[in-house]
């Protein structure tokens, strides 16, 4: 048997679904620039698109671990964990997609 959300709001819900749809559309722009990076930038589009890929998922995943504990530490009437590895695991995917898409660009100007 589960047991009952901690508030009636739910924020802790919220914030996990949340951070889930930030892991999705990282994982769709990974996608995007593999597709449409490869072509024009080889074999780096793609290793810097499956590596954003696979920081949107560690990120997914520790996401949902991060709402476990938090759960747990509110029912308990403890102090919540902060938010660091999701935040790292994002920016960083989110740089390496940027990088490859600025280079993506420029091939195509020039």
């Amino acid at each position: 048997m589960s047991e009952a959300p901690f508030d009636v709001g739910l924020q802790p819900e919220r914030t996990l679904l949340a951070w889930r749809r930030t892991c999705l559309a990282l994982v769709v722009a990974a996608m995007v620039v593999i597709k449409l990076g490869t072509p024009t930038l080889g074999a780096i589009a793609g290793v810097v698109g499956l590596s954003s890929l696979a920081l949107g998922g560690a990120a997914y995943a520790v996401s949902t671990a991060r709402y476990r504990k938090v759960h747990a530490e509110l029912t308990a009437a403890r102090t919540v964990p902060g938010a660091g590895a999701q935040i790292g695991l994002i920016m960083l995917g989110v740089v390496l997609l940027g990088c490859v898409a600025a280079a993506w660009v420029i091939g195509q100007v020039l």
